[in-house]
């Protein structure tokens, strides 16, 4: 039985991103740029802010005008502009440079045919993707104080379904995996409890799908289960599945998981 769910609209997810990078300043502002960050290891609270601005002002935006041909990865990478020096500067440029994605994007058909990752999807697969990193990136300076914040259901929802469509098929793609033994080709069901809906994932030598299903199916293969904000976690490999129910082999359970790889 198949399974739906309402994914967020555009100017939601671009409201995720504001919200995202704003909240991000703060943390940073208040912790300091010489904070590390355990979830990014070798990375300082300067770096983790660094990184973002790089995807916003460089890779994303790169990606998104050049969308009508395959972009070399590290082409899109080094389109960055020059980050600011200064830390205070730099978490001003962090807003400033968020600005300038909002408006790239509300001024483009968001679905136009664009490459993502190699793959020809429309421009709307790097707004979501640029949302999940800002967001995940947000939870990881929040660790530096305590817990960080779950996602609302809605972008809890938006991001597993962006993560295991375009994220996972990203991986895949950037490391020629498609057709290797590495990956599993048992399928693997991920499903979120709280939310209701699951997505099952396979591949072959020339294909890769996703189709959602109810996550009240029985479990049959490979499947983790679990609330959101605990799967969310574990596909970005911020936390091993402690709070996930996992039916068959733990290792091919690891290997399925691409997106903690990224």
């Amino acid at each position: 039985m198949s399974a739906t769910f309402a994914p967020l609209d555009d100017g939601q997810v671009l409201e995720w991103i504001v919200d995202s990078t704003e909240h991000l300043a703060e943390v940073a502002a208040l912790v300091g740029s010489r904070e590390s960050v355990p979830a990014c290891p070798g990375w300082t609270m300067r770096q983790l802010v660094a990184h973002v601005i790089s995807g916003l002002s460089g890779w994303y935006t790169h990606n998104i005008t050049h969308g009508d041909r395959p972009t070399d990865l590290m082409t899109a990478w080094d389109a960055q502009p020059d980050l600011p020096r200064g830390n205070a500067e730099r978490l001003c440029y962090l807003g400033e440079v968020t600005d300038g994605f909002v408006a790239l994007v509300d001024s483009i058909d968001l679905d136009a045919p664009c490459y993502v990752f190699q793959e020809r999807f429309t421009a709307r697969g790097w707004l979501l993707r640029a949302a999940t990193e800002c967001a995940i990136h947000l939870q990881d300076a929040q660790e530096t104080l305590g817990d960080p914040e779950p996602f609302s259901d809605e972008r809890a929802a938006t991001s597993l379904d962006e993560t295991l469509r375009i994220m996972w098929r990203g991986a895949l793609l950037i490391h020629g995996d498609l057709e290797a033994e590495r990956v599993p080709d048992t399928p693997i069901i991920v499903s979120a409890t709280d939310l209701g809906v699951g997505w099952k994932v396979a591949k072959e030598s020339d294909s890769f799908r996703v189709e959602l299903v109810e996550s009240g199916e029985p479990a049959t293969g490979l499947s983790v289960s679990g609330a959101h904000a605990d799967l969310v976690r574990w596909l970005w490999g911020r936390s091993y599945p402690g709070e996930l129910e996992c039916v068959g082999d733990r290792q091919l359970i690891d290997a399925w998981n691409l997106g903690s790889r990224t």
